[in-house]
């Protein structure tokens, strides 16, 4: 499976390649939501501060500090309602349509807040215009929030900014059918179809191009120019769709398939509709729409924080290689990342540089003769992973993810990506300095399948249940056993 959607095994089939659509200034809609839900939060907060403005100045004996506090959980509580209520799961045809949770994500923490002040009998201590006034006046201005963002939306889709990028399995009459219903759809761009039987299916379909079968599918998919993959195959072809999720599913993509070829004991996740087609999804993107922002914004602040405070120790590690043994101070080894492409992870050097292993072909063992004296403490207390936070800064690493792994690297003599059927999933997601496997036990060696089998279940159970807490509790948790030397060496 992994061959099947390797860059190399994909660029090497014959016949055109998929168009890439996404050079030019386009839009996600991840991005478009991120957007929309910080304006949303800005709208509740400015009416609120606006309020305050006015109320501590017809009133002196007001404390602004005070209202702060009250301001702070009101707009912070709204925030989550609106999360929590599903305004940004998916980008909406009408902005509009979500006002009615928009209006109550917003009032019921002002009705809880106020609830709870009066219970405790400081109700007086606040003004009630100030409050009456901030829903009130926040329920117009969402209003306007959301008028604005529709215009905004329209304005983008129109010039081709704003569009969710679709391909199309299986070129026959239901494709067709397909892509006639999605081209009335605003903000939908169908990228290209795409079967495996070249030589009994036309160049086109409805305009759109046969760009090849599913190794271009998936070269497209790694370039980040598809977003979602509709599958239009017979009833009779359960077999065959089951394959081709098997081969796409690695990928960060959604995978739905007409309700037309469910036949098959085929498992969905939820049905949707799109363009008057029912969909049913088989996988979604991990951390889609506004989680993909926010783990991005985590990664950039967080490894910049550290880096500008582990700077002077980093500075006494290098100096400390160079009088240790001669060579460079950083070792450089590629390793695949996100989408199975292949990036150069950057660590302290541990080894003679003589005895390097790039490829990671051989396992380190207890003692190992190749690492020098200053290596082995850093082995051991993980100093020498520290300059991936470089990697994290450039996009090519998370600070929390599955670790990558070098290119070579084995388990019980065979390789990572042939031993595990499902090792592949792991790159749906960016990897990371450090992880859920690792944390739970699962470091260091892993001379056994069993030992890699448990470290690809954690990484799965991690991708599958990304939260920002979790995150931070994978981070405290590293660096609360920073310096246990088991299994590592």
């Amino acid at each position: 499976m992994a061959e099947l959607i390797s860059p190399s095994t994909a660029r090497a089939v014959n016949g055109p390649k998929a168009k890439n659509p996404s050079s030019g200034h386009r839009i996600r809609s991840y991005q478009a939501l991120t957007m929309v839900c910080f304006v949303d939060f800005i709208v509740v907060a400015l009416v609120g501060a606006i309020g305050i403005f006015f109320v501590t100045h017809l009133y002196s004996h007001i404390i602004t500090a005070q209202y702060a506090t009250l301001w702070s959980i009101i707009s912070i509580s709204s925030l989550l309602f609106f999360i929590g209520s599903g305004c940004y799961r998916t980008l909406p045809s009408d902005f509009r349509n979500q006002l009615p949770a928009l209006f109550i994500g917003f009032s019921l923490p002002i009705l809880l807040v106020t609830f709870v002040l009066f219970s405790l009998k400081v109700g007086e201590a606040y003004s009630r215009g100030w409050i009456i006034g901030w829903w009130a006046m926040g329920l117009v201005a969402l209003t306007i929030d959301r008028l604005a963002a529709e215009r905004v939306r329209d304005d983008l889709v129109s010039r081709g900014h704003l569009s969710e990028k679709y391909a199309i399995f299986g070129a026959d009459e239901r494709a067709r059918a397909m892509i006639e219903r999605l081209k009335r759809h605003r903000g939908v761009e169908i990228v290209s179809i795409f079967d495996d039987r070249r030589t009994r299916v036309p160049s086109e379909i409805a305009g759109i191009p046969v760009a090849g079968g599913i190794a271009e599918l998936a070269t497209a998919a790694q370039d980040s120019a598809i977003d979602r993959v509709i599958i239009t195959l017979p009833i009779t072809a359960g077999e065959r769709i089951r394959d081709l999720v098997k081969t796409l599913y690695p990928l960060p993509l959604q995978i739905d398939v007409g309700v037309d070829a469910t036949e098959g004991k085929i498992n969905f996740r939820r049905g949707s509709r799109v363009a008057d087609s029912l969909l049913l999804e088989l996988y979604d993107r991990p951390l889609a729409d506004w989680r993909w922002v926010a783990k991005a914004c985590e990664d950039k602040l967080l490894s910049a924080l550290v880096l500008l405070a582990i700077s002077p120790l980093l500075l006494v590690i290098a100096l400390a290689i160079k009088l240790d043994s001669p060579g460079p101070v950083l070792f450089r080894q590629k390793r695949h990342g996100f989408t199975g492409k292949v990036f150069e992870v950057l660590k302290f050097r541990t080894m003679y540089a003589a005895k390097a292993d790039p490829l990671g072909e051989q396992l380190t063992q207890r003692n190992d003769p190749r690492v020098t004296r200053l290596g082995h403490y850093l082995r051991r207390t993980s100093l020498d992973e520290l300059p991936q936070i470089i990697n994290v800064l450039r996009g090519d690493m998370s600070l929390v993810g599955p670790r990558p792994h070098p290119l070579s690297a084995k388990a019980a003599n065979i390789r990572y990506q042939d031993a595990i059927d499902h090792y592949a999933l792991r790159h749906r997601v960016k990897p990371g300095m450090t992880g859920w496997a690792q944390v739970n036990g699962w470091r260091g060696e892993t001379e056994t399948l069993v030992q890699l089998q448990k470290r690809v279940e954690y990484d799965l159970f991690y991708i599958e249940h990304w939260s920002l807490w979790l995150d931070l509790e994978i981070l405290a948790r590293t660096a609360s056993c920073f310096f246990r030397t088991k299994n590592t060496f």
